[in-house]
């Protein structure tokens, strides 16, 4: 299958828009997934390996009819089954109408609509958190019906010598490393997505007083001499923690300055983009004139927070036309004056600057964390990418395969940061148990291929380890996901597991042939922020995998004596399915919990059924 995605244009588009790549490599492995996008915009793209070519929209193909007919031609030599039109302005439209693709996918808009297979509707208010930006590229998704667990988050990859160069640059400035560091984005790509200089000022003033912290300010080289006034409006103690002349040279600069990094205030725009695909906490000062609704991603007000002129004067926008608001930015932005959000930031910043992280985490390639990430697969081809893309902090990653029938190898194999490995599988106990034996790292990280990382929780193991407590292992409880929706009951809003612990100091039961458990030398602690468990994704899927588990636990019930009495084979079931649905409030998850509670409870059937049948043989 060969498919195209457009998304031509800003730096941040490109970013946002290569969501729709990474699911697409989820849903389809063997894919190849091209993205045409502007020249300019690809740095933002480099290790993306979801990608398998990036297609430059140049200047000649504006500025020439015939360069860009060429373009166009090229494009429809590759033959491709499905394109993605996520631009969906004059340059894309003209592109699809000369491709033959089979089928085609953009937004609705009206005079449009014949030259794509499927028009989507182009969304005007959020339904989420994710903000429209997000929404609406997925909405793209939607037509294709993918069977996988949608991933909304943006990516960007810093390579180790990006790492290491930047962490240079903060040697050569003489950056404390005793302090956090704040990055301003004190200029926007234009004058009116720009706050005013002298109120900016004003702002990093705030921080400065307010905090003991390092100061970066984020321009491009053309735009000095404003950064020069937002530096000299600032007060003398203030510019003491200014680092005016660490900037990066170009953009793959900045993203590895960003990475080492504590969090970014100031203009949205490409720079917050960015910050926020390197799991940083944001806070965004929107211009009057853009609409907080679209670019206000992920927005939970505590990691990621923005402020508006609406948000405090709304009667300035009453009536107004987006025309009208435009030209009267300037104007609204006298209106936008610090004093009005200023509490905000301090209420965004206390916890990135407090003591619960005592010392800043930096991902070094040399020293990265000696750290082993552990993952068996057996046919995991619709999850096994998602995961592998979200390990950078790790210095080791293992995938133990029990020769999965589908693409999981291969696409393992295409991570060049992990070792893989395939190994008949016993039981589960002995697959864990040969992947530590290949770890090289004192502490070790073990996922399965439907388990996510939240970037709070990515920054918590990293702290723990870095702070050497005297704990050999940790939990971590889970947020079940039925599909993309929390199941909030149904016996799961207790689910915890070991799943971080020092390789010297835990090994798996051996008698535990599945739910296998960790047997722990020294203290156990837990961690608090929860991993994310996609377990549920389609009923006919957990109904295999429920049976599987109870063909296991009935091997481990005969090696018990176990006898398959009435009691076993009828009363355990329905109290399992009575104490999820009833007693841990299954029923207030709705359906969802039904389903969940009669699987769970049809597995403890099937175990001593299939015990049944073991009795017998024997």
């Amino acid at each position: 299958m060969k498919i195209l995605v457009i998304q031509q244009k800003m730096i941040g588009d490109v970013l946002v828009s290569s969501i729709i790549c990474n699911n697409l490599r989820t849903a389809y492995p063997d894919a190849q997934i091209d993205y045409l996008v502007y020249e300019s915009t690809t740095p933002v793209l480099e290790g993306n390996l979801n990608i398998n070519n990036i297609i430059l929209f140049k200047a000649e193909h504006k500025n020439s009819k015939l360069a860009f007919f060429k373009l166009a031609l090229q494009l429809r030599k590759e033959n491709y089954d499905l394109i993605i039109d996520a631009y969906s302005k004059m340059e894309s439209w003209l592109l699809v109408l000369l491709n033959g693709a089979k089928r085609r996918i953009s937004y609705k808009k009206v005079g449009r609509d014949f030259l794509y297979t499927d028009n989507v509707p182009f969304t005007e208010f959020p339904k989420t958190n994710l903000g429209l930006a997000i929404e609406r590229r997925l909405s793209l998704l939607k037509p294709l019906n993918l069977d996988i667990a949608i991933n909304p988050f943006p990516k960007l990859f810093v390579t180790q010598k990006e790492n290491r160069d930047a962490i240079a640059l903060f040697e050569k400035n003489q950056v404390k490393k005793n302090r956090k560091t704040a990055m301003i984005s004190i200029l926007g790509s234009e004058n009116l997505k720009t706050y005013p200089l002298q109120y900016m000022s004003m702002i990093v003033d705030k921080i400065a007083d307010e905090f003991d912290v390092n100061i970066l300010f984020n321009y491009f080289p053309k735009q000095i001499d404003q950064a020069k006034l937002v530096y000299e409006n600032c007060k003398p103690e203030t510019q003491k923690k200014i680092y005016f002349e660490l900037l990066g040279n170009d953009l793959r600069t900045f993203v590895a300055i960003m990475n080492n990094c504590d969090c970014i205030i100031g203009n949205d725009g490409g720079a917050i983009n960015m910050a926020k695909a390197l799991d940083k906490p944001s806070f965004i000062i929107f211009s009057p004139w853009i609409e907080k609704k679209i670019w206000a991603t992920f927005e939970d007000g505590v990691n990621y927070t923005s402020v508006h002129l609406n948000d405090f004067i709304p009667e300035l926008f009453k009536n107004k036309s987006e025309k009208e608001i435009k030209k009267n930015t300037l104007l609204l932005y006298q209106k936008f004056e610090p004093a009005l959000f200023t509490n905000k930031i301090k209420a965004f910043l206390t916890p990135i600057f407090s003591d619960y992280r005592k010392e800043k985490i930096e991902i070094i390639p040399d020293k990265k964390l000696f750290l082993s990430v552990l993952i068996i697969t057996y046919n995991e081809e619709k999850n096994i990418a998602a995961l592998l893309t979200d390990l950078d902090f790790a210095n080791e990653i293992i995938i133990v395969d029990s020769f999965s029938t589908d693409n999981t190898f291969a696409i393992a194999k295409s991570f060049k940061n992990a070792t893989v490995v395939q190994h008949k599988f016993e039981n589960y106990a002995a697959q864990r148990n040969y992947a530590i034996s290949l770890a090289t790292n004192p502490w070790i990280l073990f996922l399965d291929s439907d388990e996510r990382l939240t970037p709070k929780l990515k920054s918590e193991i990293q702290l723990k380890i870095q702070l050497n407590e005297d704990v050999s292992a940790y939990y971590f409880y889970r947020i079940f996901m039925f599909k993309n929706s929390k199941l909030h009951f149904s016996g799961w809003q207790t689910d915890k597991i070991h799943r971080l612990f020092q390789k010297d100091k835990a090994h798996y039961d051996s008698r535990k042939i599945v739910h296998e458990k960790l047997i722990v030398s020294g203290k156990s602690s837990k961690l608090k922020n929860k991993l994310i468990h996609y377990s549920y994704t389609d009923y006919s899927s957990y109904k295999s995998k429920m049976i599987s588990y109870g063909k296991m636990k009935a091997k481990e019930e005969f090696n018990k004596g176990t006898n398959p009495n009435f009691f076993y084979l009828f009363i355990r079931p329905a109290y399992k399915f009575i104490y999820q649905f009833l007693i841990r409030l299954g029923f207030l998850d709705g359906k969802n919990g039904l389903i969940i509670c009669y699987l769970n409870a049809l597995s403890v059937y099937v175990r001593f059924e299939e015990l049944k049948k073991l009795k017998s043989k024997n």
